[in-house]
């Protein structure tokens, strides 16, 4: 029997080939990085350096001073409107769960949550671990109270005792939370106090917490000793 010339190369043959040409394109690969090189145009990680090309970009770490400080007022006047009912939880919660719940009670639903509170109730950690440090004050003294809430509205040092209530403080430390460590939106937030007047609900527990009267705009101011009283004409 005459064999019949196979008119393809034979399975065995095409391995072979297969595995030349793959050889051939990783020489080749090697000869244009080599090629490279010589022109100044090595790679990265050549001369020891992360290609960071390859890197998925991550959540950006800055917080603009206008979203901190809008996020700072937005927190005091929720804070505030609530601070009654949030305030004697305060000193009974004893884990971040128990934050949450306190906080998620007088939040909007999750659907109508604006993202300031929203990002809020998602750090109770964080919040916990500033209302257990030095720099949180649950009752400030009553001096700091007393300027808050009788000294005028345009008043300086009003501004400085109200940024020093325990409804500010929180505000201050969380607003620029995550992006920021609670620790330094407290600093920045403290560096310039927040102009709004302390809501009426927030106002009237201090009062009461400090036995502080209401002030009446009637009633003469007192005399310094000294001061010699106008005569009558």
């Amino acid at each position: 029997m005459i064999p019949v010339p196979y008119p393809f190369p034979r399975p065995s043959r095409w391995l072979a080939l297969h595995s030349h040409i793959n050889s051939l394109r990783a020489r080749l690969a090697d000869l244009e990085e080599r090629v490279d090189r010589l022109d100044g145009i090595a790679p990265p990680y050549y001369y020891g350096i992360a290609d960071d090309t390859k890197r998925k970009p991550g959540p950006g770490k800055k917080i603009s001073d206008s979203e901190r400080l809008h996020n700072r007022d937005a927190l005091v006047n929720w804070l505030e409107a609530n601070w009654p009912i949030i305030a004697g939880s305060l000193r009974t919660a004893k884990n971040p769960s128990d934050l949450a719940v306190v906080f998620e009670g007088v939040a909007e639903t999750e659907q109508l949550q604006p993202p300031w509170q929203s990002t809020f109730l998602a750090h109770p950690s964080e919040l916990l671990d500033f209302l257990r440090s030095k720099k949180f004050k649950i009752k400030p003294p009553k001096r700091t109270a007393l300027a808050a809430l009788n000294r005028p509205y345009d008043d300086q040092t009003r501004k400085r005792a109200a940024n020093r209530l325990p409804s500010r403080q929180i505000a201050n430390a969380m607003a620029g939370v995550p992006k920021l460590k609670w620790r330094t939106s407290l600093d920045l937030c403290q560096n310039k106090p927040s102009d709004l007047m302390i809501a009426g609900n927030a106002v009237q527990h201090y009062r009461r917490t400090y036995d502080i009267p209401e002030v009446d705009p009637n009633k003469p101011k007192r005399r310094k000793a000294g001061t010699p009283v106008p005569k009558s004409l």
